[in-house]
């Protein structure tokens, strides 16, 4: 271990990394175990249910990693939490939500196989499996029949919606609104950097925005996981499981900001209680 003394920008990156890792006991503790013993799900509570464990996924990947040094794949793994919590909140939000999410798969199959159809036609030299060809056949009068239901303002012979919602990135947050329209309009974008190709965000700045990305990004994969596991509770009305779930998950999330021993002790107590 390094005898270094941490930086106030190393010590602050790590409380944030420490508060997704408490979510993630939390979770272990209070959340999962009752999200796998479900029997006989419904189509939604599958959408909740999926959303959450690619959550949980992800946040596994997360606390892999702890070194500033892979501070792209931290804002990556931040910037998909985000959207994934998005997606978990707008279920509620929008009309026909998770017959929308499952369908959506579909389509974007149907998208996916004429891409690939479309290219092979293109150039008779590249051979691609038949099982596109296929699919289009058996399946993509339905697909486009159920596209047409569910999103009418959507030409299917023009395009197919990108989104099970039909909305953008941005006019989803507006729906959802805080927290989410704030870290899209102030933290996003520069998630958004060490997603795709560039160099802004990476040249002519000092060593320890590095670090400092990382704790922009483990806050928002927290806030993120936050929003996540509050609708999991929500919809198992898991608070009658354990009425003291809200305040449980609250002291999870603060803890590794606290430094009195004595606060601690009884934030800890309250977890185990």
């Amino acid at each position: 271990m390094s005898t270094h003394p941490q930086t106030p920008e190393q010590e602050n990156a790590g409380r944030f990394f420490f508060s997704v890792k408490s979510l993630y006991q939390f979770d272990n503790l209070e959340v999962h175990g009752v999200i796998q013993n479900l029997l006989s799900k419904t189509e939604e509570e599958n959408c909740f249910v999926g959303t959450y464990l690619r959550t949980r996924g992800n946040i596994e990947s997360l606390l892999e990693i702890s070194n500033s040094r892979h501070f792209q794949v931290i804002a990556m793994l931040a910037r998909a939490l985000f959207e994934l919590a998005v997606d978990i909140r707008s279920l509620d939000k929008i009309p026909n939500g998770p017959e929308k999410m499952v369908v959506a798969v579909e389509v974007e199959k149907l998208r996916s196989a004429r891409k690939t159809v479309a290219f092979a036609a293109a150039n008779p030299s590249i051979k691609v499996d038949s099982i596109f060809q296929s699919y289009i056949s058996s399946q993509g009068s339905r697909i486009e029949g159920e596209h047409k239901r569910l999103w009418p303002n959507h030409d299917p012979s023009l395009s197919l919606v990108k989104h099970w919602t039909g909305l953008g990135l941005d006019q989803r947050v507006k729906l959802l609104k805080a927290p989410f329209d704030r870290i899209y309009e102030l933290d996003y974008p520069r998630l958004s950097w060490y997603v795709h190709p560039g160099l802004t965000g990476v040249v002519n700045v000092p060593a320890e925005t590095f670090t400092l990305i990382c704790s922009s990004a483990f806050k928002i994969a927290a806030d993120a996981y936050w929003e996540v596991l509050k609708a999991i509770i929500q919809k198992f009305k898991l608070e009658k499981v354990n009425e003291k779930i809200h305040q449980k998950m609250e002291v999870a999330k603060l803890l590794p900001f606290t430094d009195d021993p004595e606060l601690e002790a009884a934030l800890l107590r309250t977890i185990q209680n």
